[in-house]
């Protein structure tokens, strides 16, 4: 048996001059220490010859150039990694598929994934050798012109494989990139894999056939080898991997392998490891031909590697190579040593044989898989069976790699569905992407880590590549088991490497006070953060626990958080771990374990106990208590249900409980979540529950009930949610009411609110809570619901107090004075031994007898006061006067916060009981329980009641503000106007004292604001819903008579004393070149300027053309756009003019360098503001207007137009240059930057700015502009025009149209007077006045010649069509059908209509320009009065034939245009040449380019639309079978079936759609429609509507063949193609025959199909128009009735108000507004309630 040693170094193999092989023996193997004798010459001479025969089958080392065929082993998300034969690899970077590839991969239109799969076979070409650190790959390119650059037209032979990638997909195939010059690959759908094509996708194929521009090719590659003409004269460098060869064995005895023929000559080796297994052992039993592919070759050298192995073969079928019988990667199997190498210590095996049969895969394992390697000749003897695990597959080979070692046999982690998360691993590098790395763990194990897992550092690509680099290793955490990637998501981060704890899988094997590392994935607005732990196992840390991080909270960044709770619906809530990292890491887990007792005790909801509070350090506060069945109960105290005080410091509270545990008899209990027993402990709610029965399940809720419930969230445009008191998990939204105060601004988390439950849906969980339970009693609700509220949060704050070493409020105090404030006096006193700080308001209340009867106290005097109010957090005593020694006063006042304090804000105070008042605060009502306040006056004595009634005789309790004074408020939110409003807008509300509101514009910001960007933004983002110090400057006038104050909150302003008012008013003295801050208010004025504010009083307006550069970005056509200032963005601009009636600014934002005056060479921007054909005016931005003319745009006199169009439309701006002044009148002159800064190459072009320059006889090219009775104006350069004479002889040049260009010579020169003689027309643009009247041709209607007409402007959704042929392949309308010349003697009616409208409005535009500009030129005036007195009919633009030489040069310098050979043919038809005209038609098919398939269709169209004019039906069918082969057969039957309908020859044209429906039905639904149209519009109504059972039989089974597919997508696409089919003939039935019919039809259809929405739109549509607005309103409220998503209802109620808005009134449109409201409010709470 041959040694493999031998066969893989192939030192017998020829390489040079000589051979080196010992000669063998009579067994066929060399005969190893005998000396080897010298050949004989012949003999030398026959192995020379036969050696450079042969090529090498081996590839010892890549280089550049080398190519080859590879399969898909691995895929990265920016390239794929390759098996080659030999065990290389090589690795292609997505930059290196295609250029189509790249240009979608960099749009994330396409991936790796979408291209490649793993099993593809790949050609590729080295194009970099393999580095030291890329270890073992070398870098490849499969793009087609890379690897196929050496090719050429010729060497594209039958059979050969190329690589190709996916240009286009068309109607009938592909288009391919074949990587060559001048040649396109196409292949038909036929022949594309069974996967279909995609754009930009790579693809193998073989060649079947070329032509001089086109190569069709086969995905099937494998169908077919390299055919035989082409093997017989085979040369070096004809071969291409992937090529399938028919190899010949000659029979000579080689220990490699076996020795076969290729063709012409030439010989390869087929290895032994490359033959199929069943002829490995015995490589001499093949006797026959045999197929094998190129596996590498390389130009101009010999190497040839081919395999045969029937799997890599078959190069298309991506299956062979992925199936190794079912073995996969860590299966264990028993193998059979069948071949040693030794000196590589590589040792191949044979699996066990299957069903009797031999294994057709082998195995293989190295020295770093072995057990022993360096015993491998002794261990690994020749039938010796062993244990061995599968680590990898060998793809290109056909292969497993096994590994005997027994860490790798026993090793637990094999398949990565064997790891668990939190494992901790190590991992090899083995790729390095921009979006993370790739590694290997346990050995053969893939996992990836994403960047955000990589490190706590941000790295950048090139710091990645240093830390992982390829082969290094490294520790790794488990972080996620990807079943869709099949394989691990790891992290390599150091802090959660170094976190110790538990882990999970799933949520449930989550336990309460887990700790766990945490990933930051969202933050939301409301301030709440989703977290991601562990196998993407989410939840959210709440708002209250997230302030606690010790930074703003990113995306991304890493959290220690304890597992707080699992809700019923899997819903995951964390809470941070305790501050002290340590402690954290150490009692944390054993902390948090003591609240998931499971022990319940027979808890009772609606029962009060009574138990111990505490809490500890760094958790909720518990409650222990107990339960009914005599069991002790723990519970967990959320930190919104322990207090009724709240602004009382949570923090505080907890720690004086876990001082001293409290015993309390308050303890209601709040149900079960995630088996954790909670309670509440407030005061209030005890109280509340008493003889009240409480919901355990939402279930028991019913509309009207009372509850009790605690605010527990407040988001943001959502609303508050209300934990009601009972059962678990009942969470209600706070129902809102119309025309009210929003319920986030009247309520507080952790706020005890009774409420009455308004609407409540059982099915899907949720309920609405109204908080206003008896409007109507208002006596009821203050005593049954305010007084024992506010007692609650007295004794809260008398026990927090207490406990705090704290005086109570209410205690009297002998305190120091310290020092005398403005507003405060410091005090001293001792309490308990400890001196503690006081302060003393100076005024503490409205009462201005309690300020009389405060003395002034003089420092270092003693007095006796009494304790108001505690601050905790700055460790001070609020104290206050006493008016007797007798007197205690306690006053809570709720403003923002529950506080005690002296000033009482009180409306219409209730006297409850004897010496207790009960108010609301100003203008609240009675149930406004947020704001309402306590004055309870225990020892008040004499004191009464003060009056709450204002100054100036406003509403009672409402206290009043002053000018100029300086208040604290809140600042509410951005002011909301009515919108269009015209006068300024940015404004904050602030809210006053006694519910004043008050305006505080941008402008008078602190100063530090005022520099931001955006001022607005910034400063609700800082102060929204907080305190800020503002004065008041004066008042504005509000809605219903109301004055509004108007604040600053600038400190130069606060901080002045008594000043005049006009100090603190807005500035005003502005003047022209000040520099100022304005402020954009996102909106335009009526010029569609830029609208800024400067304060509350001035606007400002921007030009266009005088923002900054900044705000200018150039368009893809090449035009400038000027972007807008998003609202509140502050910019510096220069006052450019002032209005001070309208206290209105023109500014510039360009402060630098603002010219205002016009200067010769200097750059400017300017703003188109007037459009005509002969010049454009624009206003620049130093105020002055310009004129631009044609010349001055481009030297390119031809695109001109299409410059105008996409550069210079109206309101556009643009660049331009200062060209001259002129006078008489004055006007100035500019040219485009582009035309001033670039020299024509064309010395007839150059840009003319003086006439002087002009001498007799030079030549010019110029644009013509207008003409009169006696001249033709042509413009020569801006400002400069010249003029040709016009007499009886040269009349018909009047005829030359506007904006034509001419060369010219200049005959005259003068002071006042250029007269010019007509050279040459180039661009022509003829105008005639056609006769009224026509004479009759001799075939009436019949086209006469064709003609050109100027292109019309057309929507975005119909393309420019020339009349008299269908340019387009989706076939032409009769309307466009003009033959071979014009259709009609006369035009048609409405564009004589348009035409004058259009002319029109452009003389009145002119009016309305020369009223506002002083330089309208008095010769084109006149030449405007011409035109508009011209007669309407006389206004028609037409073509004017050109001479037969101009034809003939115009199609010889543009063969491929269509156009140019159609005027040129329809000359001779002009004539009357039919034969002439038909040659010139047959010429232009000859020489178009046989790619420019469009061109040749309408060179068909024209050469049809002749023939059924001019010709007879023989010429007419074979022009047809003619352009049926060259063309789209189908676009050609339908052209011609519209020719002939068109010339009223209806036979005939249902003759050719009686033939497209037989051969076209298949893939055409179309057909059918089209015929039936027909037979419609011929009143065959019957045979119409036969064809519609017809269509729908044959149909599916057309759909079947033609998508493949099968099973219920089969199904679907047939329902689908009967759907198109009724839908379309039932409009024909509203349109040609009877409604009624088409009514049935249609509502067959959206009664099967409800949910189809294009089917109501149809219907509606057709109803609409042919039965009436009842009938379609009708229709669309039935849609919009049925139970549909938001994308689907949404045209249809858009549908409906269009359709109101156009044929309904007032009352139908808004009963579909409300419809619409009402869907959405419904949408909404389904969001909501989910979110829940």
């Amino acid at each position: 048996m041959v040694k493999l040693e031998e066969v893989t170094n192939e030192k017998y193999f020829p390489r040079g001059g000589g051979s080196d092989r010992p000669k063998p023996t009579k067994e066929g193997f060399p005969t190893k220490g005998l000396k080897r004798k010298s050949a004989v010459p012949e003999q030398n001479d026959a192995k020379k010859a036969k050696e450079e025969s042969s090529w090498i089958p081996k590839v010892d080392d890549f280089i550049d150039g080398l190519t080859g065929l590879g399969v898909v082993a691995e895929l990265f998300d920016d390239g794929v990694l390759l098996h080659t034969a030999g065990t290389h690899t090589v690795k292609i970077h997505a930059a290196e598929v295609s250029a189509n590839f790249t240009d979608l991969f960099n749009e994330n239109k396409i991936e790796i994934k979408d291209a490649f799969q793993i099993g593809q076979m790949v050609p590729f070409r080295v194009i970099s050798k393999k580095s030291g650190n890329d270890k073992g790959r070398s870098k490849a390119s499969c793009n087609p012109a890379r690897l196929n650059k050496h090719l050429s037209p010729n060497m594209l032979v039958a059979g050969l494989v190329i690589h190709t990638a996916v240009t286009s997909l068309e109607e009938k195939g592909a288009i391919l990139d074949v990587g060559l010059d001048q040649m396109t690959g196409f292949i038909e759908k036929s022949q594309f894999p069974a996967a279909g094509l995609r754009e930009g996708q790579p693809l193998v194929v073989r060649v079947l056939s070329t032509t001089s521009r086109v190569v069709k090719v086969t995905s099937f590659v494998e169908q077919d080898n390299l055919n035989m003409s082409s093997c017989e004269k085979l040369q070096l460098n004809h071969l291409m991997p992937g090529t399938i060869l028919e190899c010949e064995p000659t029979g000579d005895a080689v220990t490699a392998g076996v020795i076969v023929n290729i063709g012409n000559g030439l010989k390869g080796i087929l290895p032994r490891r490359n033959l199929p297994p069943r002829l490995r052992e015995n490589p001499e039993k093949l006797g026959k031909a045999i197929r094998a592919v190129v596996m590498f070759c390389q130009q101009n050298s010999k190497v040839l590697v081919l395999n045969a192995h029937p799997d890599i073969v078959a190069v298309s079928r991506v299956e062979k190579r992925t199936s190794f019988e079912g073995i996969q990667i860590g299966d264990k199997v028993q193998c059979t040593v069948v071949d040693v190498i030794p000196t590589k210590s590589i040792v191949y095996f044979t699996l066990p044989p299957t069903d009797g049969k031999k294994s057709l895969v082998t195995a293989v394992s190295s020295r770093g898989l072995l057990e022993k390697p360096d015993s491998v000749a002794t261990e690994y003897e020749v039938g010796t069976e062993k244990f061995c695990r599968v680590t990898g597959f060998r793809y290109a080979d056909r292969a497993i790699t096994v590994s005997t070692r027994k860490d790798i046999l026993n090793q637990k982690i094999t398949k990565y569905q064997d790891a668990k998360c939190g494992d901790v691993l190590d991992a090899r590098v083995h790729h390095v992407a921009k979006n993370g790395v790739y590694f290997s763990v346990c050995n053969f194990v893939q996992a990836f880590a994403p960047m955000s897992l990589l490190s706590d550092k941000s790295l950048n690509l090139q710091k990645l590549k240093a830390k992982f680099q390829v082969g290094t290793e490294t520790k790794c955490r488990v972080w996620q088991i990807c079943d869709q990637r099949k394989n691990l998501i790891v992290t390599c981060r150091e802090q959660i490497i170094a976190l110790k704890g538990p882990s999970a899988n799933s949520v449930e094997e989550l336990e309460i006070g887990n700790t766990l590392p945490c990933i930051v994935k969202k933050v939301f607005d409301s301030g709440v953060v989703l977290l991601a732990t562990f196998n993407n196992i989410c939840g959210v840390l709440r708002k209250e626990a997230a302030i606690h991080l010790p930074a703003t909270p990113k995306v991304n960044d890493f959290v220690v958080a304890n597992v707080e709770k699992v809700e019923d619906n899997n819903r995951v809530v964390f809470v941070l771990r305790d501050a002290n990292p340590n402690a954290a890491s150490q009692n944390s887990q054993k902390k948090l374990a003591q609240r998931a007792k499971p022990a319940d005790g027979g808890v009772n909801i609606g029962k009060v106990y009574k138990g111990s509070l505490t809490a500890k350090k760094g958790e909720k506060a518990n409650v222990t208590f107990t339960g009914e069945n005599k069991k002790e109960v723990f519970a967990s105290v959320d930190d919104h249900l322990l207090s009724d005080l709240l602004d009382a410091p949570i923090g505080l509270t907890k720690r004086l409980l876990a001082e001293n545990k409290e015993e309390v008899s308050r303890i209601v209990p709040m149900g079960k979540i995630a088996a954790v027993n909670r309670a509440c402990v407030k005061r209030s709610v005890a109280r509340f529950v008493k003889g009240m029965k409480l919901p355990k399940k939402i279930e028991d809720l019913k509309e009207g009930q009372v509850v009790v419930g605690v605010v527990g969230q407040i988001i943001t445009n959502l609303g508050v949610f209300v934990e009601v008191v009972g059962g678990a998990g009942l969470i209600g939204k706070v129902f809102e009411r119309k025309n009210a105060k929003s319920s986030s601004e009247l309520l507080e988390v952790g706020q005890v609110v009774i409420g009455k439950i308004e609407s409540v849906d059982v099915a899907k969980k949720s309920f609405l809570i109204d908080p206003c339970t008896e409007m109507d009693n208002g006596e009821h609700m203050l005593e049954q619901y305010a007084l024992p509220l506010l007692e609650s949060i007295v004794e809260e704050v008398k026990w927090l107090a207490e406990h705090s070493t704290y005086p109570a409020p209410g205690s009297k105090v002998n305190a120091r004075v310290t020092k005398e404030l403005d507003d405060l006096t410091l005090v001293e006193f001792e309490h308990n031994g400890k001196k503690i700080a006081g302060v003393v308001p100076k005024k503490a209340g409205d009462d201005s007898s309690s300020e009389k009867e405060t003395p002034k106290k003089k420092k270092n005097a003693t007095k006796t006061l009494i304790v108001v109010d505690i601050n905790h957090s700055t460790n001070e005593v609020v104290l206050a006067a006493l008016a007797t020694d007798d007197a205690k006063i306690v006053a809570i006042l709720s403003d923002e916060k529950v506080k005690l304090h002296m000033v009482v804000d009180a409306k219409e105070p209730k006297l409850v009981s004897e010496g207790v008042y009960i108010a609301t605060r100003g203008g609240g009502d009675v149930d406004d329980v947020a704001r309402t306040n306590l004055i309870k006056k225990e020892f008040i004595g004499s004191a009464k009641p003060a009056e709450n009634k204002r100054e100036d005789g406003g509403e009672q309790g409402k206290k009043s503000i002053k000018n100029f004074g300086i208040y604290t408020g809140i600042v509410l939110g951005q002011t909301k106007f009515e919108e269009n409003r015209k006068k300024n807008s940015l404004f904050v509300d602030i809210r006053l004292p006694g519910d004043n509101i008050g305006h505080l514009h941008v402008s008078e910001f602190p100063p530090n604001l005022l520099n931001a960007k955006n001022p607005l933004e910034e400063f609700l983002e800082r102060n929204k819903n907080k305190q800020v110090v503002v004065r008041i400057i004066g008042f504005e006038k509000g809605s219903q008579g109301s004055k509004i104050a108007q604040l600053t909150m600038i400190p130069s302003k606060i901080q002045a004393g008594k000043v005049r008012a006009s100090v603190l008013s807005f500035p005003s003295n502005y003047k022209v070149g000040d520099i100022i801050k304005c402020f954009a208010s996102a909106t335009l004025t009526d010029k569609q300027n830029l609208k800024v504010e400067v304060n509350p009083l001035w606007s400002g307006s921007i030009s266009r053309e005088n923002v900054s550069e900044d705000l200018k970005a150039t368009s893809a056509d090449g035009g400038i756009v000027d972007l807008s200032l998003s609202k509140g963005e502050m910019r510096q601009a220069k006052v450019i003019a002032v209005e001070r009636k309208r206290m209105s600014l023109d500014l510039n934002l360009n402060i630098s360098d603002v010219e205002t005056e016009f200067k010769i060479g200097t750059a400017a921007t300017g703003r188109v503001i007037y459009v005509s054909k002969t010049y454009i005016r624009l206003k620049l931005s130093s105020g002055q207007q310009a004129v631009l003319t044609p010349t001055a745009t481009t030297d390119k006199y031809e695109s001109v137009e299409e410059i105008a169009e996409k550069q210079l439309a109206m309101g556009q701006l643009v660049d331009v240059v200062g060209l001259k002044v002129e006078g008489s009148p004055l006007r100035y002159y500019v040219a485009m930057k582009s035309r001033f800064n670039s020299k024509s190459s064309d010395p007839k072009r150059q840009l003319l700015t003086d006439a002087t320059a002009i001498k007799e006889g030079t030549q010019l090219d110029g644009i013509v502009g207008n003409a009169s009775k006696g001249s033709l104006f042509i413009e020569l350069g801006p400002g400069i025009v010249g003029r040709i004479p016009v007499n009886e002889e040269n009349q018909d040049i009047l005829e030359i149209g506007t904006s034509s260009v001419v060369r010219v010579t200049a005959a005259k020169v003068a002071k006042n007077e250029i007269v010019l003689k007509l050279d040459d027309i180039l661009i022509r643009k003829w105008t005639k006045k056609p006769e009224r009247k026509r004479h009759a041709s001799k075939s009436e209607g019949t086209p006469s010649k064709v003609a050109l007409l100027e292109e019309e402007k057309t929507s975005e959704t119909v393309e420019t069509e020339d009349p008299g042929f269908d340019w387009s392949n989706k076939g032409f309308r009769n309307e466009d059908l003009a033959a071979v010349g014009k259709l009609t003697s006369n035009a048609e009616d409405d564009s004589d209509e348009d035409d004058e409208d259009e002319e029109t409005e452009e003389v009145s535009d002119e009016e309305d320009a020369s009223d506002a500009e002083e330089d309208v030129d008095d010769e084109e005036e006149d030449v405007d009065d011409e035109e508009d007195s011209e007669d309407d009919e006389e206004k028609k633009v037409e073509l004017i034939e050109k001479s037969e030489e101009e034809h003939s040069r115009l199609v010889r310098s543009d063969p491929n245009s269509a156009i140019n050979w159609i005027e040129y043919m329809s000359l001779f038809v002009e004539k009357s040449d039919l034969k002439a005209a038909r040659k010139t038609a047959e010429e232009a098919l000859s020489a178009i380019n046989p790619t420019e398939s469009e061109e040749l269709l309408k060179m068909w169209t024209a050469y049809l639309n002749m023939e059924v004019a001019y010709g007879d039906s023989t010429t007419v069918d074979e022009v047809f079978k003619r352009a049926c082969k060259n063309a789209n057969s189908y676009t050609i039957y339908r052209t011609l079936a519209k020719i002939y309908q068109k010339f009223n020859k209806h036979a005939e044209a249902k003759h050719i759609l009686e033939q497209m429906v037989s051969k076209f039905r298949a893939n055409k639904l179309e057909v059918w429609t089209l015929l039936a149209e027909h037979l419609m519009n011929q009143k065959e109504q019957k045979g119409a509507r036969d064809l519609l059972p017809r269509a729908l039989k044959s149909a599916p089974k057309a759909q079947q063949r033609e998508c493949g597919v099968s099973g219920l997508q089969r199904f679907e696409t047939w329902i689908l193609s009967d759907i198109q089919l009724i839908s379309k003939f039932a409009q024909l039935e509203f349109k040609l025959g009877d409604a009624e019919r088409g009514r049935t039809l249609l509502e067959g259809l959206v009664t099967a199909h409800p949910k189809k929405t294009d089917l109501w739109l149809v219907y509606a549509d057709a109803a609409l128009k042919h039965l009436g607005i009842e009938h379609a309103r009708k229709i669309l409220e039935r849609a919009c009735n049925r139970e549909l998503s938001v994308h689907k209802m949404r045209p249809l109620y858009k549908k409906w108000l269009e359709m109101e808005s156009k044929h309904g009134d007032a009352a139908s449109i808004q009963l579909v507004k409300s419809k619409a409201e009402s869907f959405l409010q419904s949408v909404a709470d389904d969001v909501m309630e989910e979110e829940d």
